[in-house]
């Protein structure tokens, strides 16, 4: 982790490295991957989310790629849901579908594939795209090859039972 001290004469001082450093040093830093906590130097309270603020504005500035309205949906989002901020951000950037898309992809070749439950794809929807919870007639009714399998488990279970009875009376 890379710790930063902002003084009161607002200089931020680069402790890992002994050097000042400015906002584009951190903009660096976070864009090769490092963590950065910034640090009251009088007060030791953390002031890394307000300076990163500060590093995202400066990138504007600078003519960032990143639109006014992806500052605006990450501001408004505070406590909001993962889903709407997702849908937020990229519905600012004009993405949404595409997404979507492979989201609703994923699921489906999961769900065919074994990997997940009806209820777990739905679960899923719900979370990651916003869906509502399906209604009775939305959900997939049991075919006969479920029963089967659920008889062929009912029956193993059986089994497993009384072989445990029959070796405790022994």
């Amino acid at each position: 982790m890379q710790l930063v001290k902002k003084y009161a004469n607002r200089k931020l001082y680069h402790t890992n490295r002994k050097q000042y450093i400015t906002l584009d040093g951190i903009a660096q830093l976070l864009q090769h991957g490092e963590v950065v906590q910034v640090l009251d130097n009088e007060s030791g309270h953390d002031i890394t989310a307000s300076t990163l603020a500060q590093v995202v504005l400066q990138a504007r500035r600078g003519g960032s790629l990143l639109p006014t309205t992806v500052l605006a949906g990450v501001i408004n989002a505070g406590g909001d849901t993962l889903a709407s901020l997702r849908r937020g951000l990229i519905t600012s950037i004009g993405g949404l579908g595409v997404v979507n898309s492979e989201i609703e992809r994923r699921i489906d070749a999961l769900l065919a594939g074994g990997d997940i439950s009806a209820d777990d794809a739905g679960r899923m929807r719900r979370l990651l795209l916003g869906q509502a919870a399906p209604t009775l007639e939305q959900h997939a009714l049991p075919d006969s090859n479920d029963v089967d399998r659920l008889k062929a488990q009912v029956d193993d279970l059986a089994r497993t039972v009384e072989q445990l009875l029959l070796d405790r009376q022994q």
